[in-house]
């Protein structure tokens, strides 16, 4: 359980850092522009930031090609996910790019730890990769 406890803190770290910073930017970019086309913009910026720390710092694992493309897939999926929140949550485009923001932050976060852990999980760890936490 030591593992998993680490990888939540890492990945709340990283995750934590992306969500504030992508939900800030977020709900500043919804009020000028639509929100679907807001969200794309800030999670292609997001992806970016979390396919290259996730692997080797979150999960301590030797990253790969085949493992970030899994990666970057599985967030293409969380996209959609959040793509039909942003539409459910604001089907008549009334709502504030704040609230909006909330719904996809809290629909999409587990999503993205769930998906880190199933494609690193198994992957040999980076030598002393132990990131000064203690178990």
């Amino acid at each position: 359980m030591t593992g998993l406890r680490q990888q939540s803190g890492r990945f709340l770290l990283v995750g934590g850092s992306n969500t504030i910073i992508t939900f800030v930017l977020l709900a500043v970019l919804a009020h000028f522009i639509d929100h679907s086309v807001a969200y794309t913009i800030v999670f292609a910026a997001g992806l970016a930031y979390t396919t290259a720390l996730t692997g080797r710092f979150v999960f301590s694992a030797e990253g790969s090609r085949a493992k970030s493309a899994a990666f970057v897939l599985w967030y293409l999926g969380v996209y959609l996910v959040g793509l039909l929140v942003v539409h459910f949550v604001d089907r008549d485009g009334d709502r504030s790019g704040l609230v909006v923001a909330l719904a996809v932050v809290a629909v999409t976060a587990p999503l993205g730890f769930l998906g880190g852990r199933l494609i690193y999980h198994r992957s040999p760890p980076v030598a002393g990769a132990d990131h000064g936490m203690s178990p």
